[in-house]
């Protein structure tokens, strides 16, 4: 592979001009001053960011990301005697040599707490002795430090704290002395962001100043400028956010526009330095895993929601197949409640006394708790609607739940009053389940802290409410140890108090507490397999667990000490779903559109039977023994396909899968969520038992040390990332998908999982995804573990670098277009269809609603033909793309056919736009010989648009009919499930509007608000 230009990169210089080195796609090079060929200094395992030579220019200090944190490392100048410098749990970030070449200053979190977090504060590291020092910290952040010439002071980016637990971007520079005292403020801004401060030896300072910014990560700034001393330098290039290097007082050395560049500070003179630079990248080689898609044909269940043992420990609940079940140890499971195809089971718990089941369902429009007797009788709501994760206390007078923005509250069940006890620390996925303690005072439930106030990543946390006060404690399992997930992990206290269950590093533990809670020892690991979902017997002397989708019994002793371990067989199956409908079925198609690459016909008829396309052949008017489907005024194109969607189904349970269904997607594709939880939803749907598309599984979103959302797997040993694969290995996922804190060798020995398996695996990151051997990236911007990452500039752009490790298509790209949502702006009477109405939760249609109210500004419309002009190069130069959405963190189903209309308005054919939600996903999930295109022998999955998007591309969006796996769904019918539209109030007397900015706002993906 070959990189002559650079996508967020650096680049640094010695003192004397000579001798420059840069940062390429994570891989450092020397180039020639006056250009030429770059030599490779050190491997992508590096993953080497922001390199300063050294005065001499003997010596690079660098911050690399080996070992899963950022860390000081240093080397000599040809890339030998590279050494580690510092280590540990905290980040250490932005690193610069003193003038005399003894001291290095970094930016780093470490002095802080693992429970309460920390700031990112300057410190000193003395190079001969490897004394750190720090020099500054407190409610604020110190970013981009640089030394002053005297080597007495530090200037460096300050963003004050935010009440939300952000920053306000950095709007100043300070100078700082090294021995302490006061800041000084030597340049502020207003708005925007200030980044990459650099001094001169006489005393001058550059630094880039970024305007129309906003949190989140795939929305571009409007502006960026390259200052000195306060005067514009340059602002119409596009510039990378990296350090610009003096050479004397009068030139800067810096990247814009992808080049290496020099610039005169005052007047037009500008000279490019032109390298190239020449590495190796694998290519992955495997074989997609052998699907069985027929009707008929069985499959033992391994997706098991939430098992509880009974209180007697002689009975096990859980939902599987959109089934509550119930099942006395030892023998078959019973149904107790099944739910209509389009409505969601979820989240059974029993009551203290084990005399009745809680259980939440959706069949009253969205997630309510009920009550029913074991024997099936009496069920009945205990709660209102929107409530989930319910627990009753001890003495069974109150329930624990939370609403639908993670509130936990407390509800009297006996005068029905509620308060909230709780608010969520995270906003990105809800906390885990409440746990009671065994006096009916203290809650225990997980949560997510914040490190620090300029990355949201922290660790799942256990944190403890006392209910009568208010007062809380927060701690975890150990020193810098993560819970794994908020889903799946606990913490569950047991009913005599001594110990609470939890999962951390896909095991289960158990830790000794006090009355309240507080930890009473070490935690003890107890199993060495999986685990999941622990939950306690009434007397605290067995655990149950479930382990890659079958369920275990752990005795305990009186100590705590494990016994034996059994193994509790469902014995459940289920059958793939049969049309079941009699003899074949004719779809009339006035136009067909099959997505084989030719032009779209007139006049087909679309042979069906049972799942399966027989034959494509021109209209007849009779085909005796055929049921026919009158397509004839309306266009039919392959079932579409949203390669990039998260199972909310915990707050959207039904409606989810609905929506989509509505909008003609027939199939979905998770990039992260609960493990059990997504391969319930696969077979569910599989099997018929719920309504919507055909969904591929994924397992949470596999981590590093730290991580942030609810779906995030925290690792920080090998071996829970190893159980971890282990059990997405069982569960026969369908994709593998690292997140941002996972390192690199995480992320290949993830990939070489995925590739056993026969399914793909991918991140955020370019790299060092494609050197880690993964196949694609499930974005092209999303949130970095680096302030920017290498895939696009500040201002959204792309360059030569990035685009060769997507040309040809040996790399691959899911496309999030999240600037399309400004499109609502554009036609409101997307806002004003039965599918927003009737089928979307409440905070999505205001959302959508206030999103269609006004018009996309100009600063809007750039950034969308922005990124769709990186669409466009990137197609141009044989990249794959598939589309997706990222829902629901964007809204399901319209955000499709949103992206869809971008790519259009933004010069793709519609067969070209189309193929990105019809072929191209089927083929990069290796799903191709089934699903993607109409033609013989392909499954019947059919979307009838009414009109014809060839010559009015709007009309896609219109749906009226839907054939997912033969079957036949109308629009009409699906937007009917729930009746009239949900009058539900939202929680805690806020507005709808505003539970939607919650619920977006910790989240890595929107188009901001601007």
């Amino acid at each position: 592979m070959t990189f002559d230009e650079l996508t967020g990169g650096s680049v640094t210089v010695g003192r004397d001009g000579r001798l420059l080195v840069a940062e390429v796609q994570g891989i450092l090079w020397r180039i020639p001053r006056d250009g030429g060929d770059a030599e490779q200094l050190t491997d992508w395992t590096l993953e080497a960011t922001r390199p300063a030579l050294s005065p001499d220019g003997s010596r690079i200090a660098v911050c690399g990301y080996r070992g899963g944190s950022f860390h000081l490392w240093l080397m000599r100048s040809d890339g030998t005697d590279l050494r580690q410098l510092t280590n540990g749990p905290w980040d250490d970030r932005g690193v610069a040599w003193s003038p005399d070449g003894t001291r290095l200053v970094f930016s780093s979190e470490r002095g802080g707490d693992p429970v309460t977090g920390s700031s990112f504060g300057l410190w000193v590291y003395d190079i001969p002795g490897g004394r750190m020092t720090q020099v500054t910290g407190g409610d604020f952040e110190d970013l981009d430090p640089v030394w002053w010439p005297d080597g007495r002071s530090l200037v460096c980016v300050r963003a004050a704290h935010r009440p939300d637990g952000g920053n306000d971007g950095g709007l100043s520079l300070v100078c700082v002395p090294v021995a302490g005292g006061e800041a000084e403020v030597v340049h502020a801004v207003r708005e925007g962001r200030l980044l990459c401060p650099s001094v001169s030896r006489g005393g001058r300072i550059a630094y880039v100043h970024l305007t129309g910014t906003s949190d989140s990560p795939s929305r571009p700034a409007a502006t960026a400028r390259l200052m000195v001393d306060g005067r514009v330098a340059t602002a119409d290039e596009d510039l990378a956010a990296a350090p610009p290097r003096w050479l004397g007082e009068d030139r800067l050395l810096y990247v814009a526009d992808g080049r290496v560049r020099v610039r005169a500070v005052e007047g037009t003179d500008v000279q490019d330095i032109p390298f190239t630079g020449r590495t190796e990248m694998p290519r992955p080689a495997w074989k997609p895993k052998a699907r069985d898609l027929d009707p008929g044909s069985s499959f033992p269940v391994r997706g098991i929601h939430r098992p509880v043992l009974s209180p007697d420990a002689h009975s096990v609940a859980f939902v599987a197949l959109n089934t509550l079940w119930l099942m006395p140890i030892g023998h078959a499971p019973r149904a107790l409640v099944r739910a209509a195809p389009g409505n969601y089971l979820q989240a059974p718990a029993w009551a203290p006394d084990g005399r009745s089941l809680l259980y939440c369902t959706d069949r009253d429009g969205l997630s309510t708790v009920h009550r029913i007797r074991p024997d099936g009788e009496d069920d009945r709501a205990v709660t209102g609607a929107g409530r989930l994760d319910p627990a009753l206390s001890p003495d069974g007078s109150h329930l624990a739940c939370q609403d639908v923005a993670g509130n936990l509250l407390v509800h009297d069940l006996a005068t029905g009053a509620e308060r909230v006890v709780a608010r969520p620390l995270a906003s990105d996925g809800p906390p885990g389940a409440p746990s009671w303690s065994p006096d009916g005072r203290h809650l225990v439930f997980c949560d997510r802290n914040r490190l620090n106030h300029r990355f949201r990543e922290g660790y799942h946390l256990i944190r403890v409410i006392d209910t009568r006060t208010g007062a809380e404690r927060r701690h975890l399992p150990a020193e810098h140890q993560s819970l794994s997930d908020r889903a799946a992990a606990g913490p569950v206290w047991s009913p005599d108090g001594r110990w609470m269950a939890l999962v951390a590093e896909s095991a289960l533990w158990l830790l000794p507490v006090t009355s309240d809670g507080s930890p009473a020892g070490p935690a003890r690991r107890l199993t060495d397999e999986p685990a999941d979902h622990p939950s306690w017997s009434g007397d605290a002397r067995t655990l149950l667990y479930l382990s890659c989708g079958r369920l275990r019994l752990l005795s305990l002793d009186d100590t705590g000490t494990p016994g034996r371990t059994r193994a509790l067989s469902t014995g459940l199956t289920a059958r793939r779903a049969d049309p079941a409908q009699p003899g074949r079925l004719r779809v009339h198609a006035g136009q067909l559109w099959d997505a084989t690459g030719t032009p779209p016909r007139h006049d087909v008829d679309i042979i069906v039977h049972g799942n399966r396309i027989t034959a494509v052949e021109p209209h007849q008017r009779h085909r005796p023994g055929h049921r026919t489907l009158d397509a004839s005024e309306q266009t039919v194109i392959p079932g579409l396909f949203d390669s990039h969607t998260h199972p909310y189904t915990a707050t959207y349970g039904a409606r989810q899968a609905l929506t989509a269904l509505a909008y003609g997607i027939t199939t979905t594709a998770s990039m992260g969520g609960p493990l059990h939880e997504t391969v319930r939803l696969r077979e569910s749907a599989d099997a018929g038992h719920s309504l919507g598309p055909r969904q591929l599984a994924c397992a949470e979103l596999l981590d590093g040390a730290r991580t942030a959302y609810s779906m995030g797997r925290a690792h920080r040993t090998r071996e829970g990332v190893a159980r971890s694969l282990y059990r997405a290995t069982a569960l026969d996922v369908d994709f593998v998908k690292t997140y941002v804190r996972a390192p690199g060798d995480v992320m290949a020995e993830a990939a070489a999982t995925a590739h056993r398996l026969g399914v793909p695996c991918g991140s955020h990151l370019c790299s060092p995804g494609r050197a880690a051997g993964q196949d694609l990236t499930t974005h092209l911007q999303a949130t970095q573990r680096l302030p920017y990452g290498h895939a696009t500039t500040p201002l959204g752009h792309i360059h030569q670098d990035l685009v060769a490790l997507y040309a040809g298509g040996d790399f691959q790209m899911i496309i999030t277009p999240f600037t399309a949502q400004y499109l609502l702006g554009i036609d409101p009477r997307l806002a004003d269809d039965p599918r927003v109405r009737d089928l979307m939760p409440p905070w999505d249609v205001a959302a959508v609603q206030e999103r269609a109210a006004s018009s996309p500004t100009a600063e809007q419309r750039k950034a969308l033909a922005t990124e769709m002009a990186d669409y466009a190069r990137l197609a141009a130069r044989g990249a794959v793309l598939a589309l997706g959405t990222d829902s629901p963190l964007v809204p399901v189903g319209l955000s499709l056919h949103l992206g869809l209309r971008a790519l259009h308005a933004h010069g793709f054919t519609p067969a070209q736009a189309l193929h990105l939600a019809t072929s191209v996903p089927a083929r990069l999930f290796g799903l191709d010989t089934d699903l993607g295109t109409v033609q013989e022998g392909r499954i019947a999955d059919l979307t009838v648009v009414q009109g014809d998007p060839f010559s009015d591309f709007t009309t896609l969006v219109d749906t009226p009919l839907i054939v997912r796996d033969g079957v036949l769904y109308r629009q009409n019918d699906l937007t009917a499930v729930f009746g009239e539209s949900v009058s539900v109030p939202p929680p805690d007397g806020i507005d709808w509007p505003a539970v939607a900015r919650l619920l977006r706002s910790g989240h890595c993906c929107h188009p901001g608000e601007r």
